[in-house]
């Protein structure tokens, strides 16, 4: 099927647009009424002569996650004001990200149609994730950071429970060695102890100052303890005095609650070792 005539202007102006426009016509059929030839340039070539073929080839492409979003546009059950963000699969099999703003086409109060203009925002949103990974990192380990740590908590809290582990790990030296070696010995040390906790685990934070902390979703108690056994093995072969506090619930989403049970584990710890260290 080939695409029906527009007027001159609409198709110039669409014809020369790198971003992609389109009319979509829902009823009596769902059919293309028009699609800019900049589709293929983004899509892969061919893809705009099979769009006008075989209207359902837009559905196939559109990321499974997102094709609510392309069902709310075409059912007229969306906010037509805000953009569309969207994922389109490309020819290679890839998948690029779209920004789209779309309006709605009524006739006797359905809609009959919707036209839009999509804008490739590939680039832009891997800069988004690449600065929202940043957010993330601590700069010197490049352990997730106190704000990653706030924004896992804020997320549970609307998750099912699930079984979790925490453990809590405090830097002893870190004070001495800064004061008597200086802060680069310091951040050295800091560093070698992210080192050993991503040897182990994905979900190692950095709190702040020495404290690190690791979020163990959906352990079994036996697993998170064995990790305990394996971090303080790596901690005795590189020589490094650490206060390490372990608290776990079967079923849960309270990070905090399960949290502060290890820290005042850890907390105990380093009283002993502190008690230990004045006796000798």
């Amino acid at each position: 099927m080939r695409p029906l005539s527009l007027p001159s202007t609409i198709a110039a102006f669409g014809n020369h647009s790198k971003d992609i426009m389109y009319i979509f016509e829902v009823r009596p059929v769902y059919r293309f009424r028009y699609i800019s030839p900049s589709l293929d340039e983004h899509i892969g070539v061919g893809t705009v002569e099979a769009s006008y073929a075989d209207p359902s080839d837009c559905f196939d492409r559109i990321h499974p996650d997102d094709l609510e979003i392309l069902m709310s546009k075409i059912s007229g059950n969306c906010n037509y004001d805000e953009p569309f963000l969207q994922r389109w699969r490309t020819n290679d099999g890839t998948y690029i990200w779209f920004e789209e703003y779309t309006t709605p086409i009524y006739e006797n109060g359905e809609i009959v149609a919707v036209q839009g203009v999509i804008r490739n925002m590939n680039a832009a949103k891997a800069k988004q994730q690449e600065l929202e990974q940043l957010c993330q990192r601590d700069t010197l380990t490049g352990l997730y950071n106190r704000h990653a740590f706030d924004c896992l908590i804020e997320e549970m809290i609307s998750s099912e429970a699930i079984p979790l582990g925490v453990l809590t790990l405090d830097l002893n030296d870190l004070k001495r060695v800064n004061d008597r070696f200086g802060h680069i010995a310091g951040d050295a040390l800091l560093q070698q102890t992210a080192l050993c906790l991503s040897r182990f685990s994905q979900e190692a934070f950095r709190l702040g100052g020495d404290e690190f902390v690791i979020v163990c979703q959906g352990y079994t108690e036996q697993q998170c303890r064995h990790l305990l056994e394996q971090l303080r093995s790596e901690f005795l072969k590189h020589d490094l005095s650490i206060a390490v506090g372990f608290a776990y619930d079967e079923a849960t989403t309270d990070v905090v609650t399960v949290f502060q049970k290890a820290d005042q584990a850890m907390y105990s710890e380093k009283q002993r070792t502190k008690s230990l260290v004045g006796l000798n």
